[in-house]
């Protein structure tokens, strides 16, 4: 069955398209995932609903007070390139230029991204340590549901039936913390079989740890911050005993799934590893920093 193809102009237009097809209704971005699906018969919408042409859905701003706003169509491609990102949320520019093929990050959204939420997706683990929330909007209003509550399951989100994200936001990244993002793959271009986020700034000493966050993917049904190993870093002295206590709660946080690519038993061990070396990268990157300040 081929599907109605509708391109409306404005988000009003979307989301009154979306409330009159009901369950029969899809939204396509950069249709780099939708269109995979429909082509091998796993979703069948009988209407799709294009946000190519919504005026003010593409784009990167930044508020009097800091705070950055991408737009839902902004594409991956954009997102790494972007020199305001590149300087206020390096963590989240390197998650964007490992995402996929050179198509893929030139075609594909920052919104369809988050919203597919596959297994191993890149910009979810960076935008969740940069605290980022989801602007949704539906026929009946708008809402703001931070990332932490927005991955729900496996290509499961929050968004509620008819509801459509309209833009990421981000709080006002903290200008004196590192971010790293590492990735474990086989092949370039796969999905992440470990994903690592972290954010982490230092106390005046240069000593200890004052903030750290660290962003988890590909090894668990949804993305996550790994509170646990985070709590561990926070206040505590740089060390190799203290990694190898974060390495373990780590391990004790996920929840990996066996498949092609590797066992939960492999992954497990794997994300420790990939913490460590996160952690050691965004600590040389924050000590530098406090060098040249």
């Amino acid at each position: 069955m081929i599907a109605d193809y509708f391109e409306p102009e404005s988000i009003s237009e979307v989301v009154s398209l979306l409330d009159r097809f009901g369950d029969d209704g899809c939204v396509v971005g950069g249709g780099q995932s939708l269109l995979v699906m429909m082509r091998h018969g796993l979703v069948s919408p009988r209407y799709l609903v294009s946000l190519k042409k919504v005026a003010g859905l593409s784009g990167i701003q930044e508020s009097p007070d800091g705070d950055l706003t991408i737009g839902a169509m902004t594409t991956h491609r954009d997102v790494h390139r972007s020199s305001l990102l590149q300087r206020r949320t390096p963590v989240l520019c390197q998650a964007a230029a490992k995402v996929g093929s050179t198509p893929i990050r030139n075609l594909g959204t920052i919104a369809g991204n988050i919203c597919h939420n596959e297994l191993g997706g890149d910009p979810p683990g960076a935008l969740l340590v940069l605290d980022s929330r989801a602007v949704c909007v539906s026929a009946t209003g708008e809402r703001n549901v931070p990332l932490a509550q927005f991955f729900t399951g496996y290509f499961e989100t929050a968004l509620r039936p008819g509801e459509v994200v309209k833009a990421i936001e981000i709080p006002s990244p903290p200008s004196d913390m590192a971010g790293i993002y590492l990735k474990h793959v086989i092949r370039s271009g796969d999905l992440a079989i470990v994903g690592v986020a972290v954010l982490l700034g230092l106390e005046s000493d240069g000593k200890h740890y004052r903030e750290v966050r660290i962003g988890l993917g590909g090894v668990a049904p949804v993305p996550l911050r790994a509170h646990k190993a985070e709590a561990i870093l926070r206040g505590n002295e740089i060390s190799d005993g203290v990694l190898k206590n974060v390495a373990e709660a780590v391990m004790s946080e996920v929840d990996p799934i066996t498949d092609a690519h590797g066992t939960a038993e492999y992954r497990r061990k794997m994300v420790a590893v990939f913490v460590k070396r996160a952690i050691r990268q965004a600590t040389e990157m924050a000590l530098q920093k406090g060098k040249n300040s």
